[in-house]
């Protein structure tokens, strides 16, 4: 866990305040920080990450999860493909928690189609990388604990 003497790369930020704001063009994520605790805002896009497939953010409550954050207008598998890309190069940093999920907020609302491939997707996360996947279809607010697979959730 860094300290206040610890120097991080820019693209780190250590917001203050019970809530932290991610956004990008017209979506966002608000996430409660519990009793304010220290909470890493990592930016993705253009930080940790600067070329090829990757996600907007990661929002970090360490010893709890990591989110892995893509503000998405509609193409949700292409957020998809984006959290599968960044998850590998998040899992080799020296701040990534054990623990990971991911949320996708977009812009429009889930069709008949989409809403199968959404539990393809959130199965797959599940079985294969053991991660929460949530994909929303608005800007709100969330609880770190909403991110726990339910056997981790007890802890």
């Amino acid at each position: 866990m860094p300290t206040d003497r610890e120097s991080l790369p820019s693209y780190f930020q250590k917001p203050q305040g019970p809530w932290i704001v991610v956004k990008e063009n017209k979506r966002s994520a608000t996430f409660h920080r519990p009793d304010n605790e220290l909470v890493l805002v990592v930016r993705v896009d253009g930080g940790l990450i600067t070329s090829g497939e990757r996600a907007d953010y990661i929002v970090s409550l360490q010893k709890v999860v990591d989110v892995i954050v893509e503000l998405k207008g509609s193409d949700v598998s292409k957020a998809i493909c984006q959290i599968r890309a960044t998850r590998p190069v998040w899992l080799a940093h020296r701040l990534a928690g054990k623990t990971l999920a991911a949320l996708v907020v977009r812009g429009k609302g889930v069709n008949p189609k989409a809403s199968a491939s959404a539990v393809r997707w959130q199965r797959e996360f599940r079985k294969t990388f053991k991660m929460m996947l949530l994909i929303e279809t608005r800007n709100r607010n969330y609880e770190f604990s909403e991110f726990l697979l339910p056997e981790r959730s007890r802890a």
